[in-house]
């Protein structure tokens, strides 16, 4: 993935929105990949398929995603000719701005494979993509390999992330109705054909019978893109060990996203989200199928966190708890921003923050077991350090961040950092060493501090940076989820940064929860957005190995 800031200054318009220019003046539609990509290297080393593609996949998947007939439906003639004129004159576009409709877009992508000089999956390739129909399923996955691995690299390289794009569009056929099949549909006919033009009637009858093969074959290449291309993952940069994939995108929220949980027993795993009109909806963490969806009547819901089988929420009326069903079981009136699971006294016990005060739950009985007063004070974020501390931390208004004893609630000391702001969030992170914390705070700016000194190592910051919502320990990794839409990765060691995820959501990134798939063995991360969106990545990487059973369980 190419580095942010780089990206910004070679092909984002002032604004930060994508802007899309050809390689050069020469003609884009109707020369052939090769040319094409020869020319824009000169620019652009790093992206090996044609700029408007590289940026219109993530514009689609950014704003096209639930569209119902995406690439079935035609777009508007007149603006995807204007579209194709203005890249054929080497023009810019930028398609935010512009207000480009993703289905002209969609349109227009079809009509660039269908006027290549020669079809992506080379024409001299016909009658072997045919033929591989006549073998078994894993015989055909076999061949498929076989002949993409032949393919020009030019070809090759495109088709890789056409297909992963187009994978991006049927795992969302929920939402779009265009499953793989509908997509072998629409797109097999732009990809593969016959070289030469059918004259007789006996040719016009082969090119109608080999249009449902055809459909089959890019339906197969869709489908089983992961044993092709090895295409679920790729690297976040190229000296990392950790490989990232999107994966998928839930809409239909109508308000922006608050907070977001994971609710376990020994059974199931739900994924629980909420937006800030007190709207709940609880998501499969398997299928991703959503399981229940609601109204909770909290008003606006500022956070939320999980202890085992049940759901903790903190809105502008009350701390509130939910059971795995969605079901509210007690409810806590008073205002209430921040939640924090903390383990002592031999139990689990939530630590919920406001003005002035912070409020101690038992969650074995439900009750409030303790109440600290925090003078002149708003109490933001919570974190627990774990290890042979007894502490949690506080962050708070004008830069301040209060240390209390666990057991107790006494506090045990202040830290003012350079922020004049909130410390809006805080994590505990530890890899091998004895661990850090990680505050974030309004000011744009993340400060890395010593538990046992109380002193700071290094402030982090970042050209890109805005707010920062929330901060999640991940392996040998922090992840940073910023009011610039992107979620970033630094390395717990050296404290820089080593990769960002920047192209899926549109709005300021609020908050993320790790979970293991189970169904397809993979941690996956969900993310809620500003932007009335979840998406879910997948996670590779040798420092993050299979889960472990729950101690809560």
């Amino acid at each position: 993935m190419a580095n942010k800031a780089n990206r910004v200054s070679g092909y984002y318009g002032s604004n930060g929105s994508p802007v899309l220019s050809a390689a050069s003046s020469t003609r884009l539609f109707g020369t052939s990949l090769i040319d094409t990509m020869t020319t824009q290297k000169r620019q652009y080393p790093d992206i090996n398929i044609p700029l408007f593609l590289h940026h219109g996949f993530r514009y689609i998947i950014q704003y096209g995603l639930c569209i119902e007939g995406i690439f079935r439906i035609a777009g508007t003639k007149e603006k995807v000719k204007q579209l194709q004129t203005q890249l054929d004159r080497g023009e810019t576009i930028d398609y935010l701005n512009s207000k480009v409709d993703p289905v002209d877009l969609a349109d227009l992508m079809k009509i660039y494979f269908r006027e290549l000089p020669d079809c992506l999956l080379q024409s001299d390739q016909y009658d072997h993509f045919i033929n591989l129909l006549t073998l078994d399923r894993l015989g055909q996955i076999q061949k498929l390999r076989e002949l993409v691995s032949n393919l020009r690299p030019e070809n090759k390289e495109m088709l890789k992330e056409l297909v992963w794009f187009l994978g991006k569009i049927a795992i969302n056929a929920n939402l779009n109705k265009m499953h793989e099949e509908n997509l072998g549909l629409v797109w097999g006919p732009n990809l593969l054909w016959k070289g030469g033009k059918a004259y007789s009637t006996t040719d016009m009858m082969e090119l109608m019978a080999g249009a449902g093969k055809i459909k089959m074959i890019v339906t197969l290449l869709v489908e089983e893109q992961d044993h092709i291309f090895n295409n679920i993952n790729t690297p976040i940069t190229n000296n990392s060990d950790m490989k990232i994939s999107f994966i998928h995108k839930l809409s239909g929220y109508k308000k922006t996203l608050q907070g977001i949980c994971i609710v376990e027993n020994t059974e199931n795993k739900s994924i629980w989200t909420a937006d800030s009109g007190g709207v709940l909806k609880i998501f499969n963490s398997n299928t991703y199928a959503i399981e229940k969806e609601m109204d909770t009547n909290l008003g606006r819901i500022h956070s939320m966190t999980s202890i085992g089988e049940y759901a903790w929420i903190a809105s502008s009326q009350s701390v509130s708890v939910w059971n795995k069903n969605g079901e509210m079981v007690k409810e806590f009136p008073g205002f209430h921003v921040s939640l924090a699971p903390v383990y002592s006294h031999g139990e689990c016990r939530i630590w919920a923050g406001t003005e002035q005060k912070i409020t101690i739950f038992s969650a074995n009985n439900l009750e409030v077991v303790q109440t600290i007063d925090v003078p002149g004070q708003f109490l933001v974020s919570l974190t627990e350090i774990f290890g042979d501390s007894n502490q949690v931390w506080a962050g708070a208004t004008n830069g301040v961040i209060y240390v209390f004893d666990k057991t107790s609630g006494t506090e045990i000391k202040q830290l003012r950092t350079p922020a004049r702001r909130n410390i809006t969030c805080l994590t505990f992170h530890r890899y091998n060493d004895a661990g850090k914390v990680w505050a974030g705070s309004e000011d744009k700016l993340i400060f890395v501090i010593d538990p046992a000194s109380h002193e700071i190592v290094q402030t982090i910051s970042h050209p890109d940076l805005l707010l920062i919502n929330s901060l999640k320990s991940i392996s040998n990794s922090v992840w940073s989820c910023s009011r610039d839409s992107s979620i970033r990765i630094w390395d717990s060691k050296s404290l820089s940064l080593i990769g960002s995820l920047d192209e899926f959501h549109t709005d300021a990134v609020t908050d993320a929860v790790l979970t293991w798939n189970s169904r397809k063995l993979r941690w996956e991360l969900w993310s809620a957005s500003f932007d009335k969106t979840v998406c879910i990545w997948s996670i590779n990487s040798d420092f993050l190995p299979p889960p472990q059973p729950s101690p809560f369980q």
